[in-house]
């Protein structure tokens, strides 16, 4: 009786693992896949154009830039991306620099709209900024 019992364990366990890694391989355990989007605008909630929206890495020995897009003319961007194992969290942000010279020109900083809940990892998350004038 117990070498019956130990096959059904032994072909129990061999399922569990064929079933496990076929959900790796299909996506649907551990996906990465992230999505942040949002708005940007200034002072009098007045959609900003042409502004770049910078996605960073977090990691042990700094950040990295992963990928980066520009508001629309209403001031919507969107940035999808399967983060890489390497990196632990994730960062959004409107940086300066020659890249983005309409923010750079016109604006001294980009403020996070309180309440958002944090970019995260495999999740789809929506995060807005103002913009403060020089």
């Amino acid at each position: 009786m117990t070498k019956i019992f130990e096959k059904q364990l032994l072909i129990k366990g061999i399922a569990l693992s064929l079933a496990t890694m076929a959900m790796l391989a299909c996506g649907h355990l551990g996906d990465r896949t992230t999505v942040v989007y949002g708005r940007v605008f200034d002072q009098n909630h007045i959609p900003v154009d042409s502004i770049m929206v910078l996605l960073s890495g977090s990691r042990l020995k700094g950040s990295v830039d992963l990928k980066s897009t520009y508001t629309d003319e209403n001031g919507d961007y969107e940035i999808a991306l399967e983060v890489p194992r390497k990196f632990g969290d994730i960062d959004v942000g409107i940086p300066y620099g020659d890249d983005n010279p309409k923010f750079e020109k016109i604006y001294r900083q980009a403020t996070d709209i309180k309440g958002q809940q944090r970019p995260m990892i495999g999740k789809k998350t929506q995060w807005d900024f103002q913009l403060e004038p020089k």
